[in-house]
């Protein structure tokens, strides 16, 4: 007789990223319905001026988050999901107060909104708990994967009348909070973190400048989009999210190697130029439909964004400040685009026709600096002492330490680095000219002389490595 077992053992969490994508959905989802929701606040300038509190309130918080490593923690118990849920709760209430015919002062909703803001971003910090488990493309892809079925759960929320629309957003964070807490109580937990935080922790001032300006251009994109929100179909909005989100699960599955993130910002800079043209050349009908192109820009490229800075975070023991370093310029950038167009719209609206232009010109920026100086990745860049991308930097010294203090050979060694940046053994043999079996063969010896089981234990243990640069 079958007898089930109702008590769910820990699980791999590679076996559970499926559920963790669900769970991140809601949060996706929510962050959709609050900046395009055509219900999510009054009509007017005022929807404008609430959802900018809402991106400077998950501005502040990722800045405080960068200020303070150890806001979040990597290990052991965590109120931050649960008062982030209550500070989300917050912009609901004022919302079906709002509905029921209550007034509500709007310096209070305004702060509401904020709050909410600031409960987004620590959620959002919260989730690499369970995504970040490797520099593997396969994670990218299943968190692209939960922000393709937010636009979904968007689709959704939206289209529910009062006051169930305000309780699904209410419900939205809690949602994806309860999901969290269910992953990351029923995983087993990769390898720790090193004891401090290793070199190349700060963020390159060029890459933080681009990322900023790709920000700023996406700002303008999302605020062409809410601000016609009237008369954008819902479905729309799904879709370019959609086909942003569609872009990274398709490269993860299609291409044999990392995507780098450099790669993602030049694809995105075209993507960008061609949308901002059509808007400049567009008719004011025209433009939400290039809105929501650059829509689906941004959400391509955030989640390579967000993969890349935990794939470089894993294994360090400050990894929520790593990443809310590199999210926090972005959403600093859209914070400023949407800002822009919302003094433009009050106090200078004959210049509306000269937006897209604008954007144009940082277009241009954005590509003089592509062609005077590359994009330098992060994500497990080799770096000399000065911080800069080069050979036979920090990581390369890290794996010859790691490769020489365990007895490795020489081609064990060159398969170590290969392992060491996430890469798979397809990739290793197309490298190296030798087999995959071969290669499994040498990960297999690798494995027995680290006392490691994955990858992952292997990234953290060349991560944490501390060498002096030659």
């Amino acid at each position: 007789m079958l007898k089930l077992d109702l008590n769910l053992k820990k699980a791999s969490v590679r076996t559970m990223l499926p559920v963790a994508s669900a769970g991140f959905s809601c949060l996706w989802g929510m962050l959709l319905v609050v900046l395009l929701g055509p219900s999510a606040a009054p009509d007017g300038g005022e929807a404008a001026l609430l959802r900018l509190g809402f991106i400077v309130g998950a501005f502040a918080m990722m800045l405080v988050a960068y200020a303070k490593r150890d806001l979040i923690a990597a290990e052991g118990p965590d109120p931050i999901p649960a008062f982030a849920v209550v500070l989300c709760l917050f912009m609901g209430a004022t919302n079906l107060v709002a509905q029921a015919g209550m007034g509500v002062p709007f310096v209070v909703r305004a702060i509401a909104w904020a709050l909410a803001g600031c409960g987004f971003s620590l959620i959002l910090l919260e989730w690499p708990k369970v995504f970040m488990v490797a520099w593997r493309k396969d994670v990218g892809m299943f968190l692209a994967a939960g922000g393709l079925l937010g636009g979904v759960v968007y689709l959704f929320a939206v289209n529910l009348r009062p006051p169930y629309d305000g309780i699904a957003l209410m419900l939205l964070p809690l949602l994806s909070v309860a999901v969290l807490r269910y992953v990351v109580s029923h995983i087993v937990s990769g390898g720790q973190g090193s004891a401090k935080a290793g070199e190349g922790t700060r963020l390159f001032l060029l890459t933080g400048f681009t990322v900023l300006l790709f920000g700023l251009l996406f700002g303008i994109g999302l605020y062409e989009v809410a601000s016609h929100s009237a008369w954008v179909d819902p479905a729309l909005v799904t879709l370019a999210v959609a086909a942003g989100a569609g872009v990274h699960v398709a490269l993860a599955l299609l291409v044999k190697h990392y995507i780098s993130f450099g790669t993602a910002e030049k694809v995105s800079l075209l993507l960008c130029a061609a949308g901002f043209l059509a808007m400049a050349l567009a008719g004011d009908a025209a433009k939400a439909a290039c809105g929501l192109f650059v829509v689906a820009v941004w959400t391509y490229l955030d989640f390579a964004n967000m993969s890349a800075l935990m794939g470089f975070a894993s294994g360090h023991a400050s990894p929520f400040w790593r990443i809310s370093r590199g999210q926090f310029v972005m959403v600093g950038g859209m914070g400023i685009g949407w800002a822009g167009c919302l003094a433009v719209d009050t106090w200078f609206p004959q210049a509306q026709p000269f937006v897209p232009f604008f954007g144009l010109g940082v277009v241009l920026v954005l590509a003089m600096i592509a062609v005077l100086k590359p994009f330098q990745d992060n994500a497990f860049a080799d770096k000399n002492a000065d911080g800069e991308v080069a050979e036979g930097g920090f990581f390369t010294q890290r794996c010859q330490k790691v490769a020489a203090g365990y007895k490795l050979s020489e081609r064990e060694g060159e398969v170590l680095h290969y392992l060491a940046k996430g890469r798979n053994a397809q990739f290793i043999s197309e490298q190296l000219n030798i087999s995959a079996y071969t290669v499994k063969t040498h990960v297999y010896h690798i494995y027995q002389k680290m006392g490691v089981n994955s990858q992952q234990e292997l990234i953290t243990i060349v991560d944490s490595t501390e060498v002096e640069y030659h």
